[in-house]
């Protein structure tokens, strides 16, 4: 891995990015790139887009940033392709190409896991969840086939821990992180991160609060609520800042928020 991270002119292509920890990332990151740069925002909501790009701008206005309103769980190769192939960039040449996959959702909290019946079901979450991550990779990597390459995943604790009421949930952020550990065994230039952002405060948490069927669960999450120990969107989005100013992690790893950083 190059021992520069921030600074350099980056094509960085964010999903999920019109609220939230994407939108965090998206106006930190971009404080952090240099001269040149451009940022590719996807999500559904074109205002939250809108927003986000606004307050990119604000924080670098050397930062050229697109905006596409898309259903990542419908999405495909070519719209993927088309996408990547906007005239803004294309030609140009890049110091680092930043991958950040961000977008996910956590899938019916009101069902226990012997209820998960339904193949249709499965089928929706994994296309959001799994299926597109895969194919805006592949995309990705077919656009930038070589240079400083840099994947970061949104992971969860829940990749590695069984919570109650959120099968869906631990079923597709373990596949999806497992799928990134192949790829850097596959590919040892790329730099690639899976990265847990901790308990979060945002809507996903009052989701789950709702809609949680397991009682255990629920009162965890009201407990982190309520002793105000959630997570901030600015702390995680500082953490993972440090963390790649480090460079010290192995590629394909997993880093959660609350580990300590490399030395």
């Amino acid at each position: 891995m190059s021992d520069q991270f921030w600074g350099l002119k980056t094509f960085c292509l964010l999903t999920g990015g019109s609220q939230g920890i994407g939108r965090g990332f998206a106006v930190e990151f971009a404080r952090k790139f240099g001269v040149g740069s451009h940022m590719l925002l996807l999500a559904r909501s074109t205002p939250g887009l809108e927003q986000t790009r606004s307050l990119v701008k604000s924080a670098n206005s050397d930062v050229n940033v697109q905006i596409h309103s898309v259903d990542l769980g419908k999405a495909d190769l070519s719209v993927f392709k088309t996408i990547l192939d906007h005239e803004d960039w294309k030609g140009e040449s890049f110091d680092l190409m930043l991958l950040v996959h961000n977008a996910g959702s956590v899938g019916r909290a009101d069902q226990l896991s012997k209820d998960m019946d339904d193949p249709q079901e499965w089928n929706r979450y994994l296309s959001l969840n799994l299926f597109h991550v895969t194919s805006l990779t592949a995309e990705f990597l077919r656009k930038f086939p070589s240079g400083h390459r840099c994947i970061i995943n949104v992971t969860s604790l829940c990749a590695v821990k069984p919570f109650k009421s959120m099968g869906y949930y631990c079923v597709g952020k373990a596949a999806r992180e497992m799928y990134f550990k192949v790829l850097a065994e596959e590919n040892p230039e790329l730099d690639i991160i899976n990265y847990s952002p901790g308990p979060v405060d945002t809507d996903m948490v009052s989701g789950l609060i709702n809609q949680i069927q397991d009682e255990e669960t629920r009162h965890s999450f009201v407990s982190m609520r309520s002793s105000k120990t959630l997570v901030t969107v600015g702390e995680t989005t500082q953490k993972v800042i440090d963390l790649l100013t480090s460079r010290g992690y192995k590629s394909g790893d997993r880093f959660d928020y609350f580990d300590p950083l490399p030395q």
